[in-house]
């Protein structure tokens, strides 16, 4: 009898209720009991699931964002590859390249592409020399910079009014048609980065014709490219005459460190490496761009910090994993504050839900003691409880899953492609509501059952008894 509801015993015992008993039978089972409290107080409990609706919203918001940061696209922008060893005149761009020093030796690339680590090693080497132009360039360079090129009605030359020795190589050209050239060698990654970034401002690229080792590429002595010695002209470098085969604008972050200040004006030529190497075989590399295998990248660093400290600092390192710390600095730092509101805003919603359970628990104490007067037993008001935190935490998931799936698949989209960061692709991501709704899913069953083992303690009469 005791595992049994009054109700129940009376139904078997053949006891027939008035009234409605021909829908119901006067049939209140534990479920029902647990349904009917569950919209008692409903205006409170709506309130509770809007507040913590709105807190996933808010936090699935800031963690799209987070999780949309991609740190292969940021690592391609700020560097095409992985690794960057640089001479050591040249590791900052405030130094100027010594271009006598050999921290970087041909020995150096043969080592490092037999890394097992390594999938791609390519040398960059630069000199500059004395050139002669022809009367042809030298009026062609005077015209283009003297000439009102720019939107505001001024000159290129005055353009760069700030820039003493750059006006003093202008003017050396036009007086004595000599002028600063920079030879650089040009291979793979070095290569595919230069034709990638830099465009052709006559001519075009021909890989066959370049290996050739008779044609070169010429940029300007600034950006426009425009500047230089056109496709089809004849250029005297070391003794040899070269045909060009295009010109480009000059991207100045390919070369790391800077020139001397003799080569603040200067048109670039660029060769395959064996032409340079031809024309100076003693030179020294200036920088190295070094891809690897993402997966032995901690192996790599370790190779490079011994090899680093073998040269006694006689180069320099730029490392992958420096971009990656910087850039999960970055990201945490882009959405830090609205995460820290949202992370706030999602514990006061749960701290809410937690108390409107406990408030419904607590305050049932005489009605529970009622209950068992009446026959329930123990076990059956746990089941109760259990299951009106049940019934609290699905009606909290049917709520909170469903909307917050088609914010992140309908709203999500829009708001990623509004910011407009360079680094950012959409990522649809349920991380904050796999972890609020399992939350929710513990506190109603943890909560209520806690409740009830507090005002459960002692007889039931003491339970009943109303203090006057």
């Amino acid at each position: 009898m005791s595992g049994k509801l009054p109700v129940q015993l009376m139904r078997e015992s053949g006891h027939r209720f008035a009234g409605r008993a021909k829908r119901t039978d006067g049939r209140v089972s534990i479920l029902r009991l647990a349904g009917r409290t569950l919209r008692r107080g409903w205006p409170r409990t709506a309130l509770t699931v809007f507040v913590m609706l709105l807190s996933v919203l808010m936090l699935s918001s800031v963690w799209t964002q987070y999780a949309s940061l991609k740190e292969d696209i940021y690592l391609s922008v700020m560097s095409p590859w992985d690794y960057s060893i640089t001479d050591g005149s040249a590791y900052y761009s405030v130094q100027q390249y010594n271009q006598e020093n050999k921290g970087i030796t041909d020995e150096t690339v043969r080592e490092m592409a037999a890394r097992p680590e390594v999938t791609s090693v390519s040398a960059l080497k630069s000199r500059e020399v004395e050139l002669t132009a022809s009367p042809e360039l030298v009026q062609r360079l005077a015209d283009f910079y003297n000439g009102s090129e720019l939107e505001d009605g001024t000159s290129r030359r005055e353009e760069m009014e700030g820039y003493p020795d750059w006006q003093e190589g202008l003017a050396r050209l036009k007086d004595s048609g000599e002028y600063m050239g920079i030879i650089v060698s040009l291979e793979g990654e070095y290569l595919e980065h230069f034709l990638s970034v830099n465009y052709m401002t006559s001519g075009a690229f021909d890989q066959e014709a370049f290996e050739s080792g008779n044609c070169v590429l010429t940029a300007g002595a600034n950006a426009q490219g425009v500047s230089s010695l056109a496709a089809g002209e004849q250029v005297v470098l070391e003794g040899q005459a070269f045909t060009v085969l295009g010109s480009t604008t000059m991207d100045t972050s390919l070369l790391s460190g800077g020139n001397s200040r003799q080569a603040a004006f200067c048109l670039y030529y660029f060769v395959p490496p064996q032409v340079f190497d031809a024309m100076f075989p003693d030179q020294g590399i200036r920088q190295l761009a070094v891809n690897i295998d993402h997966s032995q990248q901690d192996s790599f660093e370790a190779y490079l910090d011994e090899y680093e400290q073998g040269l006694y600092q006689g180069i320099g390192i730029t490392r992958r994993s420096e971009y990656q710390a910087n850039f999960v600095s970055a990201r945490l730092n882009t959405v830090l504050a609205s995460l820290i509101v949202g992370i706030v805003f999602a514990a006061i919603a749960l701290l809410n839900f937690m108390n409107l359970l406990a408030a419904k628990a607590l305050s049932r104490k005489q009605e529970f003691a009622v209950y068992e007067s009446l026959g329930m037993s123990r076990s059956q008001l746990k089941r109760l409880v259990f299951l009106e935190g049940i019934l609290y935490g699905a009606l909290m998931a049917v709520v909170i899953i469903p909307v917050t799936v088609l914010f992140e698949y309908f709203v999500m989209p829009g708001v990623i492609e509004n910011i407009g960061s360079w680094a950012m692709v959409y990522t649809f991501t349920l991380m904050p509501m796999g972890i609020i709704v399992p939350l929710i899913a513990v506190f109603s069953i943890a909560v209520p059952m806690l409740c009830l083992h507090l005002i459960t303690r002692g007889s039931i009469i003491q339970r009943m008894h109303v203090i006057e």
